[in-house]
């Protein structure tokens, strides 16, 4: 701030409402010297741990205008992919265990998505509650942002069936994920100045959630905006086409499910989950609070999110203008009678 207030330009110069702005926060009987002292630290250790939150919070660029306590301004993207998972009968489950157990539960799974999500990746948004987001084409440009959430998505399904809800009660079963993703433009930025969010706005947000609200259980459910992409991105992500549906807030729309296809196993570094997972628990204190938050919020879930059918159509039962079953769908397309012109398809 003094190098930006010497600039041999005055034009360039802070003014004193930015000066005041950058330097309100600052209560001038508290300094970064004696707070690491008290702590027992060095003064570049005690930037270093600060430094690392931001980072592992906010995408780098953000990150860095905080540390430098610069206004973040809004950031336009034209074509992202947005990811949207929760857990099936999770408010069951918040019923069944004691609340540092759901804890736990939701701790063993994030440490495999975040894991997943650094393989692909993919910049991880927030969870909230047993809900987790993420977004492709955000951080850096990429070509194949809708195929990339496409294969996360199915190993996250894997990981997720893999993971006990109670790992000394195995009778309880493992963890079902039920999954949407939409493509489309955002804007991002940074709100708030008490514990800011990095968020992501626009429609394209509300129909990625349309997506996972609406999908089943251990599926994953597409619009046609973000099936298209996937089709041209990696021809061998196959696609089966729903019913025509009624969603919420948005009409009637043609959704897709990518197949799952057979069963695979996740290759997760067993010794690299083991780590984070020691590195994420938290103390005592903030593990009680944390407690208290899912034990309140899961007696805050609205009903529907308790009901799960067991009844969908199978993937080759779709029938087709004529009234007869369509064939296995193969790959490249997404079924006989819905094709997807993906060469005539215009990404932007």
């Amino acid at each position: 701030i003094m190098k930006e207030c010497w600039h041999h330009d005055p034009d360039t110069r802070p003014t004193f409402a930015e000066l005041s702005r950058r330097l309100g926060h600052i209560d001038p009987g508290i300094s970064r010297v004696s707070v690491a002292k008290a702590q027992g630290r060095s003064l570049d250790e005690g930037a270093g741990v600060g430094s690392k939150v931001l980072d592992e919070v906010f995408p780098p660029h953000i990150a860095e205008a905080l540390r430098q306590g610069k206004k973040i301004e809004p950031e336009h993207f034209d074509c992202v992919t947005i990811f949207f998972s929760d857990i099936v009968g999770f408010t069951d489950i918040s019923g069944t265990l004691l609340p540092e157990e759901v804890c736990d539960m939701l701790d063993r799974l994030y440490v495999k998505l975040d894991m997943l999500a650094d393989k692909y990746e993919m910049f991880k948004v927030e969870t909230i509650g047993d809900a987790y987001m993420a977004v492709t084409n955000l951080l850096k440009e990429q070509h194949d942002h809708a195929a990339r959430v496409a294969k996360f998505a199915q190993e996250a399904i894997v990981a997720a069936n893999s993971t006990l809800v109670h790992k000394d009660k195995p009778e309880l079963g493992s963890i079902n994920l039920r999954v949407g993703f939409h493509s489309g433009p955002v804007v991002a930025n940074v709100v708030g100045t008490k514990n800011p969010r990095y968020c992501l706005f626009g429609d394209t947000v509300n129909t990625a959630s349309r997506m996972e609200s609406n999908s089943e259980k251990n599926r994953i459910h597409v619009s046609d905006t973000a099936a298209k992409l996937v089709a041209k991105q990696d021809h061998t992500v196959e696609l089966i086409a729903r019913e025509k549906m009624n969603i919420k807030g948005k009409g009637i729309m043609q959704t897709y499910f990518v197949k799952q296809g057979e069963p695979v196993s996740v290759s997760l570094d067993e010794t690299q989950f083991q780590l984070r997972l020691q590195s994420r628990r938290p103390s005592s204190r903030s593990h009680r609070l944390a407690s208290r938050r899912v034990s309140s919020m899961s007696h805050d879930m609205p009903a529907h999110s308790v009901t799960q059918t067991n009844s969908r159509p199978s993937i080759h039962s779709i029938k087709n203008g004529s009234g007869h079953l369509n064939p296995p769908p193969h790959p490249l397309s997404i079924s006989p009678s819905t094709a997807i012109d993906v060469d005539s398809y215009d990404e932007a």
